[in-house]
């Protein structure tokens, strides 16, 4: 998750701070706009980093298999008057009050070669997918250190495939309990919840078209519903210019919607990762 959290930051935030300084630039042929930062308001507020990260983690939900990956990675984080990027992904504020917030969340799963996969052999891979939709947080409670609340992201699935560019694959509904414990330099969250998904997006994971269907993989036609119940955990450690940090997710699937599935055999997903950043470039204060 880190490390296609990092991912996604890299690609929605060039797209997204290119904006804004494309807007920026146009908007100075007129007059200054304070709504605005220019290129160098926005290169000052600019952290700038590097980090490596390994995660192992299942195929998809319900595969037998897993994989394990290693990666450098650059990092960025950025703080500005709506946009925000960080270890977290990006968040595009839409809404803010001191119980209600209203964000762009930023999620997806990572690619799988079908060759390496014994139940989807001869299928298409499942490329890098990215979800991206807006999240609606309400905060049930905050005492000294500790924070609660109630993340509701609905997310479009976006399929980015070398062959045919970016494809929408389906909607994803991830309602979660969040808990958030924080001190000076240590950062640690719980999340409780369930993972749902349309059909066209279970159809992608679980779905056997007729052209590839064999003896041992039936045709199957995937139904809406729920992939899973998850409870994940992530820690952050700070040192100087350097963020330690793990992650791992426990999904239970064994009232899945599509366990039916031929290519549904793993009734449990267990994925963890760890990483480290260190930055050599911060904002300036």
């Amino acid at each position: 998750m880190m490390v296609l959290r990092s991912v996604a930051v890299v690609v929605f935030s060039g797209l997204l701070v290119g904006n804004v300084a494309a807007d920026n630039v146009s908007s100075q042929a007129e007059q200054d706009s304070p709504d605005y930062p220019t290129l160098k308001e926005l290169w000052g507020d600019l952290t700038l980093g590097v980090g490596v990260a390994a995660v192992d983690y299942p195929h998809y939900p319900g595969s037998p298999q897993s994989d394990t990956l290693v990666a450098p990675l650059p990092y960025l984080e950025y703080e500005g008057d709506w946009l925000s990027i960080d270890r977290d992904g990006i968040q595009a504020s839409l809404f803010k009050n001191d119980r209600i917030k209203l964000d762009i969340s930023v999620s997806g799963s990572l690619p799988v070669n079908n060759d390496d996969d014994i139940l989807r052999e001869g299928m298409d891979d499942l490329e890098l997918i990215l979800e991206v939709g807006p999240e609606l947080e309400l905060k049930l409670g905050q005492w000294g250190r500790n924070t609660l609340e109630l993340h509701l992201p609905l997310r479009t699935a976006l399929e980015l495939d070398p062959s045919n560019g970016i494809e929408p694959v389906g909607w994803v509904f991830d309602p979660r309990l969040h808990y958030e414990w924080r001190t000076q330099n240590t950062e640690f969250e719980i999340d409780l919840g369930a993972y749902t998904a349309d059909q066209e997006y279970n159809q992608l994971l679980y779905g056997v078209s007729q052209q590839f269907a064999t003896l041992e993989r039936a045709k199957y036609q995937a139904k809406s519903g729920l992939v899973g119940y998850r409870l994940s955990s992530t820690i952050q450690y700070d040192v100087g210019a350097w963020s330690f940090l793990a992650y791992a997710r426990y999904m239970d699937l064994g009232s899945a919607k599509n366990t039916a599935s031929p290519l549904f055999v793993d009734d449990t997903y267990v994925m963890f990762g760890v990483g480290a950043i260190w930055r050599f470039k911060y904002a300036d204060k």
